[in-house]
């Protein structure tokens, strides 16, 4: 049996840390600029083979479809 998990937020990345709560299950990466945002972002994305979504405000999202 194969047990696979869908349309899930796997980690958020952002630069604004008043755009994120606290206390959900996603972990949080803070960074300082835009360029460490999308660094971090790609390499987190191919680590747990998500994709990567801008939300804006200087805020991404990797989801597992």
């Amino acid at each position: 049996m194969q047990i696979e998990l869908g349309d899930l937020i796997v980690a958020i990345i952002t630069m604004n840390k008043d755009a994120v709560g606290t206390g959900g299950t996603a972990p949080v990466f803070y960074v300082g600029n835009n360029e460490h945002l999308g660094e971090l972002s790609e390499k987190i994305s191919k680590i747990l083979d998500g994709v990567v979504h801008d939300i804006g405000m200087g805020t991404y999202i990797i989801v597992k479809h």
